[in-house]
């Protein structure tokens, strides 16, 4: 055998070595139609025609026939991944081999078993003889070559929403464990002295840690930022401000019977009826994350244009929850946390020479359409947690939501909350209006009585909101609505912060009364001619003329590979009176790739790009530059030149980010006659379970630790992923009470490791670490040559490994000529082979592996001799 037809064994090894039986199987597997049972005789197997012991081949008589025995084998149904299953197949009479399949095991993938007539009464571990019988049209195939068996069911057999659905039984709330995610970006801007302003240095620095603790289904979760900001002046005064925050505090656990959560602590409640209240207490919600196929929650995708190496910030209900640098030119961040928190998020970007600028996004939920029968329901009592001011009223309160499904694609839902001196009710209807969309409509009134005041203050606020995905025009419509409150309405936000000073940090305009508002993000596909989209909101307050216009809209397409665009943003810029007047931005951008101007592989991810911004008061910048990603896309770069109108005539910037398995860094400069600023950052996570510590990168609601321990350098085919130098990786992203598939890539295994199985699945809670544990094979690879006196041991004898380690047996299955292929061998050992029950029919060998080379510098493969006796 050659060196890549071990190589091939060795990736698709299970629990036997296969390759002897695929050998005999394509041997046997020609010829025409025969009268007689066909006999094919051992010894012709034998060097030389003549063999001492022979071996019982019948099952290999018929051709496709499968030999009984165990099969690790990839389990489809109704070609659905089911992952990798240990299955014992058996003959069952007339020469058909058939799997084991248990009632109880059947029910777990996702047949209805427990309401199937036939299956009454049949024991739930005892395998069923003919699944056909019992579920007509249903149908089993194997493919022996591929180990693959896919059983194709009918869909009324199977349970109701199976698709993407797990029993409960299987959710897992995985290991103790302990969390921590981290963000850390800081940055130093160095100003040269200009007519009127003095030389100055500022330096920043952002840090977030997003910690847990996971013990059975009890999850403790705290948020830390940290924020630092010095400026240093020519006459050597210097100035320091930091903040440290503590948010989001709280624990919380699954109460699968009822299909809910509890929560106690700080969080928010949901704005899908209310509009969202931060609060320090209790809560009891339903959980659509149990349900199958249901929404995962919602962050909205924030888009903007950048003018120089920026630092763009988002905060929300007075707390920073994001900040990252972006290159010049539009960003669009899709990467917020789902925290529970509502209300509308702040977006702050500030520019290499300080400009800062600032935009609202608006943060709701879609309508609240549900399915008939369907209830979602949320119960909180406790205080007010508001941070845009310097303390609040922090009011107690209790409230109840509730939105229930309809017949006839209707939902009703409402809700109360309750305070001393504040009282709001609300009540309201959705509709699905079939290919048209879905709309909501609801009426909010309040009762308050302010301080200072004998008399409440009553008023109502009405609400529409629609929204629609994929017409067939094209056009994607995420969120559309509208708000109007009457002049003595007030919210519960606004009853809690009244007659309280604003935070530094917070925009002038936070504290006003809303009067109207409009909010839509919408796209329109056009084909080959690219898509538009359309982002905006607007606003404006009782008591004042102020208007406050958010836009972020643009157009991009692609031709032969030339992808351009066009930009346009409406936000506010602070000046140095601190004013905040509206600024408009126009841009322009194209990306060519060089791969069209040469073949050169180094080329294929690497880009030519332009880009300009004219904004309301003229100026004008440019840039061009080359950008692009190398390593399997782990290693991105751009270095650009830039030219404007204004007085920093010319700037040039340079932009690195790398990321790897234990997280991602990135490092930015810019340069101008004006200012230099250098900023770097980097984040990841760090997991502490009982098999030790981990590092990752930014882990998600529910993970996977993969434990292979001795394989280091293994691909996790989950992302760019490979295991530390242990066996050890995080996969940082699963769905919540589903099935997901974990895979190692059993071609980048260390040439001393084997693995039994490359894939499991597994099902976490809401904030799991849940393990996945693969049996190692840590040892020498060897094709042995067992003789027993002066020939070889029978084809088809079974080769076991004596006092191996595991809970895998070692084995392998003799091929041509008494050779067996091992893996995971010691140096030294003992090999039992029996091919009968006989006492003739068994022998033992031992082996050594001290003195015996790879067979070649490039096959790790030892070739060894041992006699049986």
């Amino acid at each position: 055998m050659d060196a890549i037809t071990m190589k091939t064994i060795k990736s698709q090894h299970t629990e036997f070595s296969l390759f002897p039986v695929l050998a005999g199987a394509v041997l046997l597997a020609g010829g025409g139609p025969a009268i007689a049972r066909d006999y094919f005789d051992p010894g012709l197997l034998s060097l030389g025609g003549a063999q001492s012991a022979t071996t019982d081949l019948s099952a290999f008589e018929t051709a496709g026939q499968i030999p009984p025995g165990t099969y690790l084998v990839s389990l489809f149904v109704n070609q659905r991944d089911q992952g990798q299953h240990k299955l014992e197949f058996r003959e069952e009479g007339h020469g058909k081999i058939q799997p084991d399949l248990t009632p109880a095991f059947l029910h777990e993938l996702g047949i209805n078993t427990q309401a199937l007539p036939a299956f009454a009464g049949l024991p739930q571990e005892v395998p069923v003889k003919d699944l056909a019988a019992l579920i007509p049209e249903s149908q089993i195939r194997f493919d022996f070559a591929q180990l693959r068996l896919e059983l194709s069911i009918p869909q009324i057999a199977m349970q109701p929403n199976a698709q993407g659905s797990a029993d409960p039984a299987l959710w897992d709330n995985g290991v103790p464990a302990m969390l921590l995610n981290y963000n850390l970006n800081g940055g130093r801007n160095w100003q040269n002295a200009q007519a009127g302003i003095d030389k100055s240095t500022q330096t920043n620095l952002f840090a977030s840690v997003r910690g847990g603790i996971n013990l059975q289904a009890w999850r403790l979760r705290s948020d830390m930022t940290y924020t630092r900001n010095t400026s240093d002046l020519m006459n050597g005064g210097s100035q320091t401000t930091q903040r440290t925050d503590f948010s989001n505090t709280f624990v919380q656990r699954d109460i699968p019977v009822w299909r809910s959560e509890v929560l106690a602590g700080e969080n928010s409640t949901d704005s899908d009826v209310f509009d969202g209240i931060p609060f320090r207490g209790i809560r009891l919600n339903s959980s659509e994350d149990m349900l199958p196929n249901s929404l995962r929650g919602f962050a909205p995708v924030i888009s903007g244009i950048a003018q120089t190496n920026a630092r763009v910030t988002v905060s929300q209900n007075g707390n920073v929850v994001y900040q990252t640098y972006v290159a010049p030119g539009p960003f669009r961040i899709n990467d917020l946390f789902q925290n529970g928190q509502s209300g509308d998020m702040t977006v702050t970007i500030t520019e290499a020479d300080g400009t800062v600028r600032t935009q609202s996004v608006a943060f709701s939920s879609l309508p609240v359409m549900r399915r008939p029968g369907s209830l979602k329901y949320e119960l909180t009592a406790g205080r007010y947690n508001g941070g845009i001011t310097v303390g609040s009223k922090e009011a107690t309160f209790v409230s109840g939501t509730a939105i229930y499904g309809l017949p006839y694609d209707v939902t009703l839902y409402g809700g109360a909350l309750l305070a001393r001196d504040y009282t709001s009710l609300v009540a309201g209807t959705g509709l699905s209006l079939g290919k048209f969309g879905a709309l909501s409509t609801d009426v909010t009134t309040s009762s308050a009585k302010l301080q200072g005041q004998n008399e409440r203050q009553q008023g109502t606020s009405y609400r529409v909101r629609y929204a629609k995905s994929l017409l067939s025009t094209g056009t994607s419509v995420d969120l559309t609505a509208y708000r109007y409150s009457t002049r003595h309405y007030y919210s519960f936000a606004d009853f809690n912060n009244l007659g309280y000073q604003l935070n530094e940090d917070q925009v002038p305009w936070a504290l006003e009364r809303q009067r109207s508002s409009f909010q839509v993000r919408l796209s329109q596909q056009l084909g080959s001619l690219g898509s538009l989209y359309l982002s905006g909101t607007r606003n404006d307050y009782w008591g004042n003329d102020k208007v406050m216009n958010t836009v972020s809209a643009g157009y991009n397409a692609s031709f032969r590979g030339i992808s351009y665009g066009v930009a346009y943003s409406i936000d506010r810029i602070k000046r140095d009176d601190g004013s905040w007047p509206e600024n408009r931005q126009l841009s322009l951008n194209v990306q060519i790739p060089l791969r069209l101007f040469s073949p050169t592989p180094a080329l294929n991810n690497t880009y030519a790009s332009y880009q300009m911004t004219h904004n309301n008061e003229g100026q004008v910048q440019q840039q061009t530059g080359i950008n692009g990603s190398a390593l399997d896309d782990r290693l991105s770069y751009s270095v650009m030149q830039g030219w404007s109108n204004s007085q920093t005539k010319s700037t040039s910037t340079l932009n690195a980010g790398y990321q790897g398995s234990k997280g991602m860094a990135n490092l930015g400069y810019s340069y101008s006659s004006q200012n230099r600023s250098l900023n770097m950052g980097g984040n990841g996570a760090i997991v502490v379970h009982p098999e030790g510590v981990t590092l990752s990168q930014m882990l998600g609601s529910s993970i996977v630790v993969v434990s292979a321990p001795g394989a280091a350098g293994v691909r996790v085919m989950n992302g760019n992923i490979q295991t530390d130098s242990r066996g050890y990786a995080v996969v940082p992203y699963l769905s919540n009470y589903q099935s997901n598939s974990i895979s190692l890539n059993p071609s980048t295994l260390p040439d001393d490791v084997d693995i039994t199985q490359s894939s499991l699945n597994v099902y976490p809670t809401k904030g799991a670490v849940v393990m996945a544990n693969f049996t190692t094979r840590i040892g020498y690879q060897a094709l042995v040559t067992l003789q027993q006196g002066e020939t070889p041991v029978p084809f088809g004898a079974l080769v076991t490994v004596e006092n191996t380690t595991g809970s895998e047996p070692n084995t392998g299955i003799v091929g041509d000529a008494g050779q067996v292929y091992l893996s995971g061998l010691p140096e030294q050992g003992r090999l039992r082979v029996k091919w009968g029950n006989g006492a003739s029919q068994q022998c033992a060998a031992s082996f050594s592996l001290i003195n015996v080379s790879a067979s070649s510098p490039n096959n790790p493969i030892r070739l060894l001799a041992a006699r049986c006796e």
